[in-house]
């Protein structure tokens, strides 16, 4: 490579880096505005946004650079296979960003609850609501209704975005599929080409691109589903701990 491709490839990573970082940015602003309305707030939400929307953007340019600069001609299916790493690494920052986010919220809300939660967590709002429906209503059936319904209200601003990152985990086996249908769709290709006995082992040769597009996409997005997957079921879990001590407030007629 020239002086010159290695600059314009550098900078094509650092300009996909760059609007990685700024589309993650205006994610983060559009979550401030749902914290805001309940009084809580990311900690680093914005910086944290750069980093993962920055680091997102590089991974995605650089694997453009690399798929061009060793592809051996334009093929349709071909890139329609290599797009599945596309959406995989795209995929897999993204959910990186949320479930970190969503982490420390949780971890606000384990560490500051108690009879007097801080005011920046949910865990105030909680209390806040709690001593109003105490106020309210004298009939128990009636202050549980009420209060489970505060209970789902306060817990989704939390749950909600987790149960999303969930569905859209989901999305990242069949974004390997994609390379694998592409992959065979190659191979079906290239046997097609079979015409003499002498040219079979060049066309099997022709094949290997097929077959390693095919396992490999599959593999590197259930790598990636994975590990997202059990880390996003250990936060229902604890968050699910978070509401049992919420309702145990309200059983146990704390203030």
């Amino acid at each position: 490579m020239s002086g010159l491709s290695i600059l314009v490839a550098v900078l094509f990573a650092v300009a996909c880096g760059a609007s990685g970082a700024v589309g993650f940015l205006w994610r983060a602003r559009r979550l401030r505005v749902t914290e805001a309305a309940y009084g809580i707030a990311t900690p680093g939400l914005p910086h944290m946004a750069v980093i993962c929307g920055a680091l997102t953007g590089a991974v995605v340019g650089f694997l453009v650079l690399y798929f061009a600069a060793y592809a051996g001609g334009f093929h349709p299916v071909e890139w329609i296979g290599r797009a599945s790493y596309l959406l995989v690494a795209a995929s897999v920052g993204m959910q990186f960003f949320f479930l970190l986010r969503l982490s420390l919220l949780i971890r606000h809300e384990e560490q500051g609850w108690g009879a007097r939660p801080p005011v920046d967590s949910l865990g105030a709002r909680r209390r806040e609501r709690l001593t109003v429906l105490r106020a309210r209503f004298r009939h128990y059936t009636d202050l549980k209704t009420r209060d489970d319904e505060v209970v789902a209200e306060i817990l989704g601003v939390i749950g909600t975005p987790l149960l999303n990152a969930r569905r859209d985990q989901s999305r990242l086996p069949f974004y390997g599929y994609l390379g694998t249908v592409a992959g065979i769709l190659l191979m079906a290709e290239e046997l097609g080409r079979i015409t003499e006995a002498t040219e079979t082992f060049k066309v099997l040769a022709s094949m290997a691109t097929g077959l390693v597009l095919a396992f490999q996409t599959t593999l590197v997005a259930l790598v990636a589903f994975l590990p997202l997957r059990k880390y996003a079921d250990h936060l229902v879990q604890r968050l699910a701990a978070i509401e049992e001590k919420w309702l145990a407030a309200r059983e146990e007629g704390q203030e």
